[in-house]
């Protein structure tokens, strides 16, 4: 049997896992759990400069049944951290799973 690669490989690229508040355009506010990762590659040559901190991606998942909220609805939204960090982003689709792509630097990185 072999063994199955990692699904994140140890590839350098700063990420983040762990619980977030979804702000939505009206002012409401959901619990989520973020997976995220900073696209720019450090290893890859074709990168813009201007991407160094801002090109971010991921997921972000309900972590709690709060009536009357659709992830889909925070196009755009705001991603705020435990540490107080936000980031506006824009949901790709689902009701309380969502992909989610970073618009401006990531919350999770030091700039």
């Amino acid at each position: 049997m072999s063994t199955r690669p990692r699904f994140h490989p140890e590839d350098g690229r700063p990420r983040y896992v762990g619980p977030a508040v979804v702000v939505f355009p009206d002012g409401r506010e959901a619990p989520v759990t973020a997976s995220l990762v900073l696209r720019f590659d450090p290893n890859r040559t074709d990168n813009r400069e201007s991407d160094r901190n801002s090109t971010w991606a991921g997921s972000v998942t309900l972590t709690a049944d709060v009536q009357d909220v659709d992830l889909w609805d925070a196009a755009p939204g705001i991603l705020r951290l435990p540490s107080g960090r936000e980031s506006e982003f824009m949901a790709t689709g689902g009701r309380r799973e969502s992909g989610c792509s970073g618009i401006g630097p990531a919350p999770f990185v030091d700039a």
